[in-house]
């Protein structure tokens, strides 16, 4: 595994409101060895919060110091000697009677951050920033301290693209090594820049792509602090309870749970109760068995985790239609109504309808290949590694 070190800028964690800090929670899931740096004590401080019973995770503050006095008149010195014998175009002004002052004179900072030992790290992941909001100083030299240290010992620097490509300032595009971007027609602005394609990766797992991002939403956030930890490798299915339709449960149960791959099955209970039964007696005395029999983890949940449980898992089956197979479809989960007694053109967007157990199990097994070939974080660093062996 790789020790990666992630620099960690105010406005980048800032537009992300703090998920950035998750790609560290990620890879160390995967079990790589992660230092998140910074200059700035609040997101040092946040992080230590967030992340302290990570111990594959650490926080380092590095301070700014100040440079010698001199060292400022020495490089406009430098400046002035180096244009003294140029002129404004179709006049006799000399260049650095107009530059040397204002802007050159004015864009030199008074401070540094001491030499960062890089050595014992794989791979830097590094946060792009945005050409609409530029960096503060010291965000900017804190960045370039970095960046400079990781070309001096030739470690890789990975860009993580949190802001649209388009505001990318293109002075990253000759920084980094890597680009981590999240959809394929971003391809052609890098191409325009000449950026080579085989360095370019789209970063399509949902879970992932999330912590790189700046739009927020709230059900999303619930891959943050999931009920439970399912891995990529895993393939994820919401089995929706019914207070009738119980023998389709219990084939949904039977066909899911045989399946030979890697699994987690959830049954999300619905709080009903038949009669003098209890929906906990139903479960209990029907589909026991069968949970028991499943290859692979199996949950049985209060309705409560909804909305968490439709965020992490892959897959969502239900013996009758609900509003809830429209919404997870939205959020690129596979919804499926399995139903043997369904006519045959029944149909709703976004939801597929099935009424046999080949075709059930058939899909569902699309399924785990379809998110076998999808691209993680982990997966990107594991090539990056590859390619520097």
């Amino acid at each position: 595994m790789s020790r990666l070190l992630i620099p960690l800028g105010e406005g980048e964690m800032q537009s992300t409101n703090g998920r950035l800090v998750f790609v560290a929670k990620a890879l160390a899931s995967r079990g790589h060895t992660i230092d998140i740096i910074t200059y700035s004590k609040s997101v040092f401080n946040f992080v230590g919060d967030v992340l302290k019973d990570h111990k594959a995770i650490r926080a380092i503050h590095v301070g700014s110091q100040p440079l010698n006095y001199y060292h400022i008149p020495s490089l406009v010195n430098t400046f002035i000697k180096l244009t003294y014998d140029m002129c404004l175009p179709q006049t006799d002004l000399k260049l650095y009677k107009v530059t040397a002052f204002d802007d050159f004179r004015g864009h030199i900072s008074s401070f540094t951050y001491p030499a960062i030992d890089l050595s014992g790290y794989d791979m830097v992941l590094l946060p792009i920033p945005s050409i609409e909001i530029p960096p503060l100083n010291d965000c900017d030299i804190f960045y370039s301290t970095v960046c400079f240290y990781a070309k001096d010992k030739k470690i890789p620097i990975i860009g993580l693209q949190v802001f649209p490509v388009i505001q990318t300032p293109p002075i990253f595009l000759t920084v980094v090594d890597y680009l981590v971007i999240k959809e394929d027609y971003e391809r052609e602005f890098l191409n325009g820049y000449g950026f080579d394609q085989e360095r370019a990766f789209v970063l399509n797992y949902d879970r992932d792509a999330y912590l790189v991002n700046t739009v927020e939403d709230k059900y999303l956030d619930f891959l943050l602090d999931p009920v439970v930890e399912v891995s990529k490798e895993e393939l994820a299915i919401l089995v929706i309870n019914h207070p009738r339709l119980r023998f389709c449960i219990r084939e949904i149960i039977e066909v899911v749970g045989a399946l030979n791959i890697p699994k987690t099955l959830f049954l999300l209970k619905r709080k009903f109760v038949i009669r003098e039964l209890s929906e906990d007696d139903i479960i209990r005395d029907l589909f026991m068995d069968d949970i028991r029999k499943v290859k692979g983890r199996s949950f049985i949940m209060d309705s409560d985790a909804k909305s968490n449980l439709l965020m992490i898992s892959d897959i969502i089956i239900s013996p009758s239609y609900l509003s809830t197979l429209g919404f997870a479809s939205n959020y690129n989960k596979l919804s499926i109504v399995y139903n043997p007694l369904n006519d045959k053109d029944v149909s709703q967007r976004g939801v597929t309808f099935i009424s046999d157990k080949e075709t059930l199990k058939k899909t569902v097994m699309q399924a785990y290949e379809r998110k076998r070939a999808i691209v993680s974080l982990s997966d990107i660093v594991a090539v990056v590694g590859r390619r520097r062996v």
